[in-house]
């Protein structure tokens, strides 16, 4: 789903225009950058849970050449499904 195809579906189901459903999915994103910056934990009812989470650095091996190389640790985002996403999903 393209972003117009997204703001067109919230339009729909807000009963709004296009141009409102494209503000708010733009302060959406926004403010889930900024919580995330934040090391906030994010839950959107009946989605998810964005939350950060940090790797430790680690081994790793080149697939080409087999050679062993160090991967530095690093911030993930990570997004777990609702029960009811996942069950909506997997019947």
């Amino acid at each position: 789903m393209k972003k117009s195809e997204l703001v067109a579906a919230l339009a729909y189901h807000a009963e709004s225009s296009k141009v409102e459903a494209e503000r708010f999915l733009d302060a959406f994103g926004k403010t889930i950058h900024a919580e995330i910056l934040k090391a906030e934990k994010i839950v959107i009812p009946e989605v998810g849970t964005f939350q950060l989470s940090h790797r430790e650095a680690r081994k790793g091996r080149n697939p080409a050449t087999g050679e062993e190389i160090q991967i530095a640790a690093r911030n993930s985002v990570t997004f777990k499904a609702t029960k009811s996403l996942q069950e909506a999903v997997n019947p």
